[in-house]
């Protein structure tokens, strides 16, 4: 299959030649900078933008003297037009409850949450978390959050108190939105317990705004508020503006030592954010379901961001993908008419292993692209997905649903935190050269990337969204003049690249990104322990899995368990071994030997 060149039949009215393709793209990289400004011009700009760039990378700034409403740009151009009566988000429990809220419907929500937090004192350049699973309230609060000028950051809900914690102190945040709790497989997961344990461990004063969607207790902590009495309040609050160069929101990516902060800039980011998004297929009139949780860069800008600058529909679903069946996503698919599905390499693999009949019984014909993330997706899973989801029930010309001849695109793309936005992928609403199986396709225009003769993928030019503020590491990152993204990576003979993984220690597990070192930190609080060492060695589900070299003594449940409650079940370790003296230097050096077993 990897050396078939694919064009799936929905997609060959908008078909170009790889020749065509690269003519465009290297246009756009030969001036990134003029195509990038003319992008930023379907922004709406409270004040015109006096250069398009300033300073050397890694601290460019983008569209320097330039102001903007980030919540006009989001929310408020589409008041006065059809998408403002439109559903904004339809978000659907794990029990099967349904609501949907209308474009009107979520700007009022955000505009009374936004009246609320100015009552308590946040204002322009006050940061904001939460953490919350995918609910509307929680997409309100990030509102609400731009509405003010406020910078935010989501913390996924698979990360424990300790990473919560770590947080809460880099970004001391006015208030912190939480939703009680919510279910995973019929189990009742809380978040209030956790938010507790990790303000009191963090020391950080702070407000909670809690969204009581399971009834669970309220924090025991003095000033915490439940939304339903915020909400209640007609106070609302204006669109603060911002310069281009103020954080928008941020995150913690994981990095070889820790998890660290990045912040990206509000007009640089809405300028990436809103192109890629259109190029991906965005628009009014658009469902677009993303399994991809907030806290995670794919996220945000295509959970978030990019769906609500274009007017699609978002689908937000909080469960679990196997519960009560393996059919969960399909169902969602059919019943909400899905027309662009957006997930993980590691999920395809896991449906990989069910039972095909499982989905052909979804009727699902609305789809129209399959979008895939996280980790380097296999040729063999790739081709599955094809012959599979992206196969029909109702023929499109000469797709033939019998033998599984695949319709509709199944695109793998990559995306890196710090570059914000998908950077490499066949564009089903832009251009479309043909599809190679197992690779992330070409080079997204305005992306200047390029792989070194030792595998390094760098990127050679900025990009708008890059971070305004980020760790040492990110810095060290563009010591050769160019931005180092830690992956290695390989040319195809069309020139497609396919990424192969990390070639730093940090972990990919799931599509997660995961730091060997915040595990290693966490390790070392156990009494008896006196040092740890955690690298990746490969898996066929997870793509890596954590191996934990233990120096000292403790039990092996008492490690599993400390990993689960302070960094995340997610790393949960393939393997732990106890020694009096570790023998490896360093994480490269295990990480090698894991390689090479």
């Amino acid at each position: 299959m990897s050396s078939q060149r694919i064009v799936p039949p929905a997609a060959r009215f908008k078909v170009m030649t790889l020749a065509e393709y690269k003519k465009v793209y290297q246009e756009s990289i030969r001036d990134p900078v003029d195509f990038w400004a003319r992008q930023s011009k379907k922004l709406l700009w409270e004040k015109p933008w006096t250069s398009a760039i300033t300073g050397e990378p890694p601290r460019s700034r983008w569209f320097e003297g330039g102001r903007l409403s980030p919540y006009q740009n989001v929310m408020g151009k589409h008041r006065d037009t059809p998408v403002w009566s439109r559903a904004a988000t339809i978000y659907e429990s794990e029990e099967g409850d349904v609501e949907i809220l209308t474009y009107r419907r979520l700007d009022d929500m955000a505009g009374r949450i936004a009246g609320w937090l100015e009552s308590q004192g946040v204002s322009k350049g006050d940061w904001t978390l939460l953490y919350a699973p995918p609910t509307p309230e929680a997409i309100a609060f990030m509102l609400a959050s731009l509405r003010l000028g406020a910078p935010f950051e989501p913390i996924f809900t698979g990360f424990g108190w300790y990473e919560l914690a770590k947080r809460l102190r880099n970004r001391s945040p006015k208030v912190v939105f939480v939703v009680d709790g919510y279910k995973r497989r019929g189990k009742e997961i809380s978040l209030v317990e956790t938010t507790e344990k990790a303000i009191e461990a963090s020391g950080v004063e702070t407000k909670i705004l809690v969204s009581n969607r399971l009834g669970l207790r309220l924090p025991r902590l003095h000033e915490t508020y439940p939304l339903d009495d915020a909400l209640r309040k007609n106070h609302t609050a204006d669109s603060r503006v911002v310069d281009s160069s103020d954080p928008i929101f941020g995150l913690h990516p994981g990095y070889e030592d820790d998890f660290k902060p990045v912040s990206f800039p509000a007009g640089g980011y809405l300028t990436q954010a809103y192109a890629t998004s259109y190029w991906l297929g965005l628009k009014p009139l658009e469902v677009l379901f993303n399994t991809v949780w907030p806290g995670w860069i794919t996220g945000v800008t295509y959970l978030l961001f990019g769906p609500l600058m274009t007017g699609t529909t978002i689908v937000l679903y909080d469960g679990a993908p196997d519960w009560r069946s393996w059919d969960r996503w399909f169902t969602i698919l059919e019943r909400y008419a899905v027309t662009i599905f957006l997930t993980t390499s590691g999920a395809l693999r896991a449906l990989s292993k069910q039972n095909p009949e499982t989905y052909r019984k979804h009727d699902y014909d609305t789809l129209k692209a399959i979008l895939v993330t996280a980790e380097p997706l296999d040729t063999d899973t790739w081709s599955w997905a094809y012959r599979n989801l992206g196969t029909l029930r109702s023929p499109i010309i000469d797709s033939d649903p019998t033998v599984l001849s695949g319709a509709i695109p199944v695109v793998n793309l990559y995306i890196q935190s710090e570059i914000a936005t998908f950077a490499t992928g066949n564009l089903p609403s832009y251009t479309f050269p043909h599809i190679v199986p197992g690779t992330n396709g070409p080079p997204i225009p305005g992306f200047h990337l390029d792989i070194l003769s030792d595998g390094r993928l760098v990127v050679k030019n900025p990009w708008p969204a890059m971070p305004v503020e980020a760790p040492q590491e990110y810095y060290e990152k563009w010591s050769e003049g160019f931005y180092d993204t830690g992956d290695l990576a390989t040319y195809t003979i069309d020139g497609y690249i396919q990424v192969l993984g990390r070639r730093d220690t940090v972990m990919k597990i799931n599509g997660y990104r995961i730091s060997p070192g915040a595990i290693e930190k966490a390790i070392e609080t156990l009494p008896g322990v006196k040092r740890a060492l955690v690298a990746g060695k490969p898996d066929p589900q997870k793509f890596e899995a954590p191996v934990v070299i233990v120096e000292g003594r403790a039990e092996a449940e008492q490690v599993r368990k400390l990993i689960r409650e302070y960094i995340t079940p997610i790393a949960d370790p393939a393997k732990i071994n106890f020694t009096d003296k570790i023998q490896y230097a360093t994480r490269h050096e295990l990480k090698n030997k894991l390689r090479n077993l």
